[in-house]
């Protein structure tokens, strides 16, 4: 991760210490997340054209949805759910192994964190999911926003970091981030697919994920840069 070195070496040194490429980045990210999330629920909540496009876009994939296709988007689905849950389980297990106890109370927070505000999150927008004749999966809690979609980004995306920061050689970083943003994109299709969540449902997911992860992430990076580099004394 070279490019962010050479950006904290454009940080004053004594601002170093307090603030490091990842914090700046991330509240970069946090920022435009929350803009992305912002004029979704606009578009929503006043049912703007983003309305009509969920429901057409719904309409539409549940149209061309085979037996096959089905079949193969419910196993995808596991993988923001039941297979994520136990990945997550493992992970918090070996880093609690390991003694990394940092790494273990940010990989709680992060998961349980994320997992709380998407169901504060769907209580409080209260939407209905997407409704057919002939569903393909019955799901019984609100649609807003996407709990697999948003679940998959966090738990992978951390997981993907946390990868990404014991490997030495780029190639295979950027190879861990293009497999990790592949899987999150094909759960995110899946709830579609099966017709449980619109279109602007997963968006959001992915915005408030990028949202709670970039927090988390920069939050334990500070933690990190602030026991390296104490405060200097006045």
């Amino acid at each position: 991760m070279r490019w962010f070195q050479s950006i904290e070496k454009g940080i004053p040194e004594r601002l170093r210490s307090y603030f490091t490429a990842y914090v700046i980045v991330g509240l970069v990210v946090c920022i435009i997340s929350l803009l992305i999330f912002g004029n979704i629920v606009d578009g929503v909540s006043e049912n703007e054209s983003i309305v009509q496009f969920d429901t057409a876009l719904a309409n539409a994939l549940h149209n061309a949805a085979t037996p096959t296709s089905t079949s193969f988007f419910i196993t995808v689905s596991l993988f923001g759910g039941v297979i994520l849950t136990a990945w997550a389980i493992i992970v918090g297990v070996v880093l609690a192994l390991q003694r990394r106890w940092l790494s273990f109370v940010v990989w709680f927070i992060t998961i349980a964190g994320g997992q709380l505000l998407n169901t504060l999150l769907k209580i409080f927008f209260a939407r209905p999911r997407p409704t057919f004749a002939s569903p393909l999966v019955i799901e019984q809690f609100y649609s807003f926003p996407s709990g697999h979609a948003m679940m998959s980004f966090i738990a992978y995306g951390m997981l993907a970091y946390l990868i990404c920061v014991m490997l030495k050689n780029n190639a295979l970083r950027l190879v861990v981030i293009l497999l990790a943003a592949f899987v999150v994109m094909l759960i995110g299709i899946s709830r579609m697919t099966l017709g449980v969540h619109y279109f602007s449902d997963v968006i959001a997911g992915y915005s408030v994920a990028a949202l709670w992860l970039f927090t988390c992430i920069s939050a334990w990076r500070y933690v990190q840069q602030r026991r390296a580099n104490p405060s200097p004394t006045t």
